[in-house]
């Protein structure tokens, strides 16, 4: 049985706030010191002053695969910021989702299905294995990660209005430990918890509270939020191209590299983390090892695939 006991882990803050225009949530995300800000609607222009006493850093766009790239470097690289502000996940949902759409559209076997554009199931696929992907990288990230959302109004029988919601993918708040819900009266920015995940009994957040960073830090841990990231060392291209080597030689089963992918919560190789992908070349060694156990005892040199495999080219 590989059950053990569960240890206590301080995990990094993954928080998710949303609400109206203008209750502000750019505002409340950008009191985090030393953040890294992605900014995909330019709203962080009204408070260049802010963001400097900071000592935060601005990275506005809305193109997917930027925002992925920005995040796999804060992820490998060492640096000394803290947290990490996606303001807003609307604006990466729906840049996705135009992606898509142009490609569908430009594929698209009929006039009728390009002009109206539901595209279906594997349009939605795509969509969403795209913004998973980068939810990956996030739980990987050792840095505090806030996102904000911009707000929707939720319908029921005869479009009646019955409340409202985030306006992102469909089950973003599963992925999230703390969600809350900004709104503004008078003065005040109030804030709700919506969900906290925590022991029974051992809730950080009162259902409701005047945000500012420093009750914040009060609640959760001021230790917890501004302690120093640390670098998670990726794949590397060589790894890559050894394990794709090794698995070849030895015509390993898809189905143990579908587990691999799977435990590892990637889709593929080359977005498993160092370590994780040296577990796999270790296990494909061994099987090249009980193929040709004893190359030179025998007498008889390893198959020249064999050795190249296990060298790599050039002999390295």
């Amino acid at each position: 049985m590989r059950a053990k006991k569960p240890e206590v882990k301080e995990k990094r803050l993954k928080m998710f706030i949303y609400g109206p225009a203008g209750c502000g949530k750019t505002l409340s995300a950008i009191q985090f010191p030393n953040a890294v800000i992605i900014d995909t609607e330019k709203g962080t222009d009204f408070y260049s002053e802010s963001i400097s006493k900071a000592g935060s850093v601005v990275f506005q766009s809305n193109d997917p695969e930027e925002i992925l790239d920005e995040i796999q470097g804060l992820l490998t690289t060492k640096h000394e910021y803290k947290t990490l502000i996606l303001d807003p996940v609307t604006q990466i949902y729906n840049a996705l989702q135009e992606k898509w759409n142009r490609i569908f559209e430009k594929y698209a076997t009929t006039e009728k299905e390009k002009e109206v554009q539901d595209f279906g199931m594997r349009y939605w696929g795509k969509v969403k294995s795209q913004y998973k992907r980068m939810q990956r990288l996030l739980t990987k990230l050792d840095m505090n990660v806030i996102a904000t959302s911009h707000q929707k109004d939720v319908y029921g029988a005869n479009f009646s209005k019955i409340g409202t919601t985030y306006d992102s993918m469909k089950g973003e708040d599963y992925f999230f430990d703390i969600i809350f819900q900004i709104e503004k009266r008078g003065d005040d920015r109030l804030c709700k918890t919506i969900k906290e995940r925590a022991e029974i009994g051992g809730h950080k957040f009162p259902e409701e509270f005047a945000w500012s960073y420093k009750n914040f830090c009060d609640f959760y841990g001021k230790d917890i939020l501004e302690r120093e990231s640390t670098p998670t060392p990726m794949a590397t291209p060589e790894q890559v191209q050894k394990l794709e080597r090794l698995v070849k030689v030895v015509n390993l089963d898809t189905d143990i590299i579908v587990k691999w992918l799977t435990k590892a919560d990637v889709d593929s190789t080359a977005e498993m983390t160092s370590e994780q992908i040296q577990k796999c070349i270790e296990y494909v060694e061994k099987q090249l090892a009980e193929i040709n156990p004893a190359p030179v005892s025998n007498g008889q040199a390893a198959p020249e695939a064999v050795k190249e495999a296990i060298k790599g080219k050039g002999g390295k």
